[in-house]
């Protein structure tokens, strides 16, 4: 019994030392359910959310990616970020703010962005406007790791047009593939995958 207690105590310290806490979504999005068994793959993706009152969040997974990412977005823009501005950056898994104001937003303490109603990432629906931020970051993601793969999460309640702003942006850059993330949900009886 002694031996038992002290190989789960052993196991239960491994996995406390070893997990990785998720960070903070910039909002929560409920996503529709299918019966679809196609899994999102676990690195390399690039996540653009659609929350249910229209804003737009996006994020990539790996933090080396948006450190590189958010230097060609600085490079674009003229504007400078400092090491503890990017580090900040790449702890966050996604965000929704716009690019005039994240300087400002990365400078915020801890607790003051916890607080902050993310106005989303603006979008237009020509795809390539000129106020259209959404482009600027998938092309300088994709420009920092070009084996990124798009996957789009949209809430439950958003509606058609924001989302028609998002592929639009996309196919602007003649982006056409893309996996969309779904709840799951139990097939109906009798169904089966082709």
């Amino acid at each position: 019994m002694t031996a038992m207690t002290d190989v789960a105590f052993l196991l239960l310290t491994f996995f406390i030392l070893t997990a990785q806490f998720k960070s903070q979504d910039a909002a929560s999005i409920e996503t529709p359910s299918s019966i679809s068994g196609i899994k999102v793959p676990d690195k390399d993706i690039m996540t653009i959310a659609l929350g249910k009152d229209g804003k737009v969040y996006f994020g990539i997974d790996s933090q080396q990616d948006r450190i590189t990412m958010l230097d060609n977005i600085a490079a674009l823009k003229g504007i400078t970020f400092s090491d503890k501005e990017k580090k900040d950056f790449s702890l966050m898994s996604n965000f929704g703010i716009p690019i005039n104001q994240l300087k400002a937003y990365l400078d915020l303490p801890d607790d003051q962005k916890a607080k902050v109603k993310q106005p989303g990432i603006p979008t237009d629906s020509t795809g390539a406007g000129a106020t259209n931020e959404l482009k600027d970051w998938v092309f300088n993601s994709r420009k920092a790791n070009n084996g990124l793969r798009i996957a789009l999460k949209g809430d439950n309640l958003a509606k058609f047009p924001e989302f028609k702003n998002v592929l639009a942006t996309l196919q602007a850059q003649n982006i056409n593939k893309f996996n969309l993330i779904t709840g799951t949900e139990a097939p109906p009886a009798g169904w089966k995958a082709d």
